[in-house]
Order: structure tokens, then C-alpha cells, then sequence
């Protein structure tokens, strides 16, 4: 499948004054659902309704099973426009540069759950994994800065309703989405309007197809584990999925190999969990996985700035990622235990093996006073792509002596 650079949409189709942000998961499938089995749930024609999808390339197959087997068919049979769309490269523009359409079709027959330039694509070349403080930050990207370009190609510049699918406990959510409203966007939230929490949108759709979709989120998202409920369900589908489960830890042995502090679950290590459940299928994938992998000796140095001018306290962190070697773990493992023995017979290195039993060899380990730097070389997948800032060596260069 062609990944254009540019975006382009079907010409010869209406202008849909309707958009339906369909997320795969219970919510949104409630509101599609209702519309298609009750025309009095809603005040326009199928015809002028598209419903568009940003694929992040990492949905669960249970999901695509669901969808393919209850939705997809109803949409066919009503004729409603479905638009899958995913990123072809890590950043795309306004215009639409770097937005891939997977389907355009009023006949769909299934999910592009493989979407473009996925999620975990863009996690392991950064060698980190998506962040669970602040803003979901990794959602804007691989699914709000995909669907504005083609919504706004799609409807030409003239007035449409942009329905989401907030239940009724989100109202905050409604109202900030509203600040977002233009002279020709309007966001409209039916489940807010029916009176909708998740558990009457879960029923409704079982109540018609006879089963749920279940949740829609990335196999790796650390909002999901944000609960015990939560962890829980993620465990389960790991148990089904296991392989699935496996990707999500070689991002996270990735993203700990090169900051120890990095951690799916808040933090904290998935792998760890995933132990403590003894889940051994899923080990045994990711060990079939990891043993797979082209590995490199990396070379991590960090500069961490004081924040505000305070000594004490660390702000913003600069990193240059470089890679020495590519080869098989074991032979740079050994590789980097022969760098280790001859520099502890010097005095210059340090090896220290953490609590993720991951190998790193120190050359500088960070001071308590801030700015300091720390370099260190360990072995991990030779999935992330070198990087540093341009003036990051002058920087180096001064706080090193």
C-alpha cells in the first residue's frame, strides 16, 4: 500500500454537513449504531454523514474482529461514507502533508488497523515510550493531527457538525471541545444529549449485535493501566493477545535501556507486572521477539540544566543518542563486559546492572548539583535513530572540563 506525501480525497462525493469522529471503541460505535437502526435519533440524511477514523497502527485485533463483524456490514448496507486515514511520516502539516487515506468508501469490508507511520514506530525511534502526565499528548498526533486536514478537505470550507462521542460523565470534556468550535465547525456530543453514560452505550450495542466492541486503546497506552480495573483488563487481553503483549515490551526494554526511569505503568515497568503475574506466554513471545532483534551498543549522554537557576533542583534534560555498533546481543553484550573489566582495571568505568537487568557501562554518572551530565553505553534493539541537538557537543564540551 502507497503512502503519499500528500493528502488527497474522493472529489466526485458530497460535502458532508455531518462528521462522526468514530474511535472504534463503545462510545462512538453507540452513536453509529443508533443512527443506522433508528432514523429518529437523528435529524439528516445518511448521505450527508462521514465518519472518519485515524488509524495509530496499533489497535487490538479484538477490536478489528468486532468492528469488521457488527459495523462494517450495517455501514455497508446503509451506504455510509467511512474514511480511515493514518500518518505516512512522523509529522504532517495542516495541509495535509504526511496523511495517508487508507479507504475512502461507502462499502467498507474492513479495518486498516495497520494504519501508516504507526505510534510504536515513532516511540522506538525516539527510544521512549508515550508519556501518562499531562496532555495525551501521543493521541493529538497520530489522531487529531491526521483527522483536521481531511476534515477540513472533505467538507471545503462550508459549515459541518462534528460530532464526538463524550458520554454523559465527560461534559467537561464537551465543554472544552466547544472552545474549539469555528464560523463553520460546531461539536455536537449525542450521548450528552441522550442522557448516555458508557454503561447505557455498552448496552444499546449489545442489545442490537448481541456483543460489545470492548475498548478501543493502543495495546501499549499507559492511560489504560491507570486503574486496578484497568490494569486488569489490559492483562486479560495481553493473555489472549500475547504477541501483541510482547511489542509493548520491547518499546518499554527499548525506552529502559536508554533512561532507566522510563516505565509503561506511570513509571514503573510493565515487565515487572508482567513477571509478577507470571504470565509466561507473554515472556516467552518477547524473548522470541528480543532474541529476533538486530541490537547496537549505544552511547547515551545527558546534560540536565538546574531548574530556574536552582543547583539543587534538575529542570529540562538534553539527550544525544549515538550508535556504535550493530551486531547480536550476545556478542555486544560480551562486547560491552570486556569494555567493562578493562575500565575497572583503569579506574574510568563503572558497570552497573539495575533493577531491569539491564547492563550499563558509566563513564559519567550524574553529580547531585545541577547542571551535570551522565554518559553510559548499553546494548538494546537497534530500533532508535540517532539524534542530538546541533549545539549539544559545545554544551557537552563546557560541563565536562
Amino acid at each position: 500500500m502507497s503512502t503519499p506525501n500528500v493528502l488527497t480525497v474522493n472529489d466526485l462525493e458530497i460535502t458532508p454537513t455531518y462528521v462522526l469522529s468514530y474511535g472504534l471503541g463503545e462510545d462512538s460505535t453507540a452513536i453509529l449504531l443508533r443512527w443506522l437502526e433508528d432514523p429518529s435519533s437523528r435529524d439528516f440524511d445518511l448521505a450527508d454523514l462521514a465518519v472518519v477514523t485515524a488509524m495509530t497502527g496499533n489497535e487490538w485485533e479484538s477490536t478489528r474482529a468486532a468492528v469488521e463483524t457488527h459495523i462494517l456490514p450495517r455501514m455497508a448496507a446503509a451506504g455510509v461514507r467511512f474514511i480511515q486515514v493514518g500518518r505516512a511520516r512522523r509529522h504532517v502539516t495542516k495541509a495535509g502533508e504526511g496523511v495517508v487515506v487508507l479507504d475512502d468508501s461507502r462499502h467498507p469490508t474492513r479495518l486498516y488497523l495497520e494504519g501508516g507511520y504507526s505510534l510504536w514506530s515513532e516511540m522506538t525511534e525516539a527510544g521512549t515510550i508515550p508519556q501518562s502526565g499531562g496532555a495525551r499528548m501521543c493521541s493529538v498526533h497520530s489522531k487529531g493531527d491526521a483527522l483536521d486536514p481531511v476534515i477540513a478537505a472533505i467538507t471545503r470550507g462550508q459549515p459541518y457538525r462534528h460530532v464526538i462521542g463524550f458520554e454523559a460523565g465527560e461534559v467537561r470534556r464537551a465543554d472544552k471541545d466547544r472552545s474549539y468550535n469555528t464560523a463553520v465547525r460546531t461539536g455536537e456530543y449525542p450521548l450528552i444529549d441522550w442522557g448516555w453514560y458508557r454503561a447505557d452505550a455498552v448496552n444499546y450495542t449489545v442489545s442490537v449485535v448481541g456483543d460489545s466492541v470492548g475498548k478501543s486503546a493502543c495495546t501499549f497506552c499507559p492511560f489504560s493501566f491507570g486503574s486496578k480495573a484497568g490494569r486488569e483488563h489490559m492483562l486479560e487481553r495481553y493473555r489472549a493477545e500475547p504477541a501483541v503483549a510482547a511489542r509493548a515490551l520491547l518499546m518499554e526494554h527499548l525506552a529502559l535501556a536508554l533512561n532507566p526511569k522510563q516505565g509503561l505503568i506511570g513509571g514503573k515497568r510493565l515487565i515487572d507486572l508482567i513477571r509478577a503475574e507470571n504470565m509466561t506466554t507473554v515472556l516467552e513471545a518477547f524473548e522470541v521477539l528480543l532474541a529476533g532483534q538486530t541490537h547496537a551498543l549505544y552511547d547515551v549522554r545527558r546534560i540536565i540544566s538546574s531548574r530556574k537557576g536552582d543547583s539543587a533542583a534538575a529542570g529540562s534534560v538534553d539527550r544525544s543518542l549515538r550508535i556504535r555498533t550493530t551486531g547480536t546481543r550476545e556478542d555486544l553484550q560480551a562486547q560491552l563486559d570486556r569494555f567493562a573489566a578493562d575500565g575497572a582495571a583503569k579506574g574510568l568505568t563503572t558497570s552497573v546492572i539495575g533493577e531491569d537487568r539491564l547492563t550499563r557501562l558509566y563513564q559519567h554518572q550524574r553529580g547531585t548539583l545541577f547542571p551535570t551530565i551522565e554518559r553510559f553505553f548499553v546494548v538494546a534493539p537497534a530500533l532508535a535513530a540517532p539524534k542530538e541537538k546541533s549545539r549539544f557537543n559545545e554544551r557537552w564540551a563546557e560541563l565536562a572540563g
